[in-house]
């Protein structure tokens, strides 16, 4: 990385050197940049919390050695911070994604049954008892209706919780009923 003693423009490579003087000078192999340009001594940006600050590279110091490059920390703009939390959110849900596991109905309810006893009659005895009549007749509604069942569905979750069965259960009985 170069720096321009005359313009102040640094963090320049050999190829831009070469684009701004490609009319009237060439240059050999192995690269040496005219006396106006001089090579930066690279230094590591300062330690930063990337989720607040980034370190932006800034004009380099003159010492008795050369050029030294220098680091300003500076806080992350509304639009770094918003681009920042929407990965964090996919990420989270491509996370969630892997995670999930989809079984046929046949397979949970045969799982359901081998490792825990539990019977189709004791998942809808289970949904009868939600409070609310409309969280009840979805709860019926997406149990009877569906053909496969999502380990991360808010009706399973919800009858997980009601059945007391753990986060642990449902893997080894999403994980058992994938075999079946």
């Amino acid at each position: 990385m170069y720096f321009d003693k005359e313009t102040r423009e640094f963090g320049l490579s050999p190829a831009d050197i070469i684009a701004r003087h490609a009319h009237n000078m060439s240059f050999p192999v192995p690269f040496e940049a005219p006396e106006r340009y001089v090579l930066i001594t690279p230094a590591d940006p300062p330690e930063i919390d990337p989720a607040t600050h980034k370190a932006v590279p800034v004009e380099p110091l003159e010492t008795e050695d050369g050029y030294l490059q220098q680091w300003e920390v500076v806080p992350l703009s509304e639009e770094e911070l918003a681009q920042l939390e929407a990965e964090r959110l996919a990420a989270e849900q491509a996370a969630r994604d892997a995670a999930r596991v989809t079984v046929t109905k046949r397979q949970a309810l045969l799982a359901l049954f081998d490792m825990k006893g539990i019977k189709n009659e004791d998942i809808e005895a289970q949904i009868s008892m939600i409070p609310d009549e409309v969280n009840r007749y979805r709860a019926l509604v997406d149990w009877q209706g569906s053909a496969a069942i999502e380990s991360d569905s808010p009706t399973v979750l919800a009858l997980a919780a009601g059945l007391n069965l753990t986060e642990a259960d449902l893997f080894e009985l999403f994980g058992y009923a994938e075999t079946l």
